[in-house]
């Protein structure tokens, strides 16, 4: 079977953490120290921003975003193809969720429902590259939410190093949010990190993450948590980041050769990459149209030893959202349903790509 993911450590990345936790131990300076900084200044290049900031996981950093913004009693926007603590986030903060569509074409927000959906109750935005994928139309979205005094919070999970027009994931919005989950493109097992230009925000997002204390004076201004990084992690990402321009080059390859197995087989379709354009892809999506029953698809990719998915079960078809149910059917439910994502991960063989191109054209004949 060919995993859907798999994480990268090559054998010099390998050895090279195993010296450095060694050195941890010895030190027992377990946390807030020499690798928070190292991987905290090797991640602000990354994200092309002035300040980043480690913490326990995205989550934590939508939630410590959503706090700065103040959202209690008052709306969220965010996108109806998005992942569940997107929305968990805005509900745990005290504010309302409201769903917006997505374009097929983007995968990122519809821009006329995006603004047609902001209401004097609306405080924040948070923004989602899904697949590590940067929709065309960002400036469009910086300048409505720049205009409506919205915070804009990039949700960039899934975006480790995506560009477009120079500009990389992290520095579009107000406050970038990263994952380095164990299926995430840069991995330290569990954790995140937060990326800004925003002095205070960084400020605010240090003391959250240490109990609410002021990492400089030691009082306690905040009810925050322990949201910090561990240096043990710190190590690990420090050095993944090192790696991440050898891990897109390898993605990025590996995408063409799907683009371009896939563009001859008829009834299905990849995303339009413009030359302006660099996505991680952290998911390699195809779209079946109306004469492919996609279940049907996955399921027979699966027997034949493809791993494939969705991208995301559709957020008002997850049993913990039903409420959200009443705010209408999104186009972005069958985008999700129709999307089908192929292995992708550094190591992938070149034989196991062509499979799985062999197979799917062999299922759809």
């Amino acid at each position: 079977m060919i995993p859907i993911t798999q994480p990268w450590f090559p054998e010099s990345m390998r050895e090279k953490i195993t010296h450095d936790i060694s050195e941890i131990i010895s030190s027992g300076d377990l946390m807030l120290s020499k690798y928070t900084e190292l991987f905290e200044n090797s991640y602000k290049q990354i994200a092309q921003t002035k300040e980043a900031i480690s913490i326990s996981s995205a989550t934590s950093g939508l939630q410590i975003a959503l706090r700065y913004a103040e959202v209690s009693g008052f709306e969220v926007l965010v996108p109806a193809a998005s992942f569940i603590t997107d929305v968990t986030t805005i509900q745990m903060e005290g504010a309302n969720p409201i769903l917006v569509d997505i374009d097929p074409t983007t995968l990122t927000f519809d821009y006329k429902d995006l603004k047609r959906k902001i209401t004097k109750k609306s405080r924040a935005i948070i923004w989602i590259h899904l697949t590590g994928y940067i929709g065309s139309e960002y400036k469009k979205i910086q300048t409505l939410a720049k205009e409506n005094g919205l915070l804009l919070i990039e949700d960039a999970s899934h975006a480790h190093g995506s560009k477009i027009d120079g500009e990389a994931a992290g520095s579009l919005g107000d406050i970038g949010v990263f994952s380095f989950y164990p299926t995430k493109i840069m991995t330290t097992g569990s954790g995140g990190m937060l990326t800004t230009n925003n002095k205070d925000f960084a400020e605010f997002a240090r003391s959250m993450r240490l109990f609410g204390k002021n990492p400089k004076t030691g009082e306690t201004a905040l009810i925050g948590n322990d949201w910090f990084l561990d240096e043990f992690r710190c190590c690990i990402g420090y050095h993944q980041s090192l790696y991440l321009k050898d891990n897109l080059q390898k993605r990025r390859a590996i995408a063409q050769k799907y683009i371009k197995g896939i563009e001859k087989i008829k009834n299905i379709s990849t995303l339009e990459i413009t030359p302006n354009n660099y996505p991680a892809w952290y998911q390699f999506p195809f779209f079946c149209d109306k004469n492919i029953n996609p279940d049907f698809l996955r399921k027979e990719l699966n027997k034949s030893g493809i791993s494939c998915k969705k991208i995301y079960v559709p957020i008002q078809k997850e049993k913990i959202f039903k409420s959200l149910v009443s705010q209408g059917k999104f186009n972005a439910n069958n985008i999700l349903e129709s999307s089908i994502c192929l292995p992708m991960y550094v190591e992938l063989k070149e034989k196991d790509i062509n499979k799985a191109i062999k197979i799917l054209s062999e299922i759809l004949v």
